[in-house]
């Protein structure tokens, strides 16, 4: 737990490093607009996502896919800082694996 909170704690000055560093270089009032733009499109993401989710609850056969990459990209574009924005996009642009994309790969034999 406490190793758990270091790692937080780093993690933290480390995106308000980058965030002062940035506003060095390229003015508060536009990383404030950044931020408020990356919070505006997380929102978005999960709210989107969310929808998805309900209208798929009533759908037994379509529950197979759960939305988790797109709800923790959204999650992490809603936490000011740099760091976990580029995490988000980073995930949101990882290739997705062809179990993901409904691909079902393998032999089969048919039979008469």
């Amino acid at each position: 737990m406490k190793n758990l909170l270091l790692i937080l704690l780093a993690f933290s000055f480390l995106e308000i490093y980058f965030l002062i560093k940035l506003a060095d270089h390229i003015g508060g009032l536009a990383v404030l607009a950044l931020l408020a733009a990356s919070a505006f499109a997380g929102w978005q993401l999960i709210r989107s996502e969310f929808h998805t989710l309900l209208s798929r609850a009533f759908q037994p056969t379509m529950f197979s896919e759960f939305p988790a990459r797109k709800l923790i990209a959204g999650i992490l574009l809603i936490i000011p800082g740099i760091i976990s924005d580029l995490a988000a996009i980073i995930l949101l642009l990882w290739p997705k694996k062809p179990e993901e994309q409904g691909i079902i790969e393998g032999k089969y034999h048919r039979m008469d």
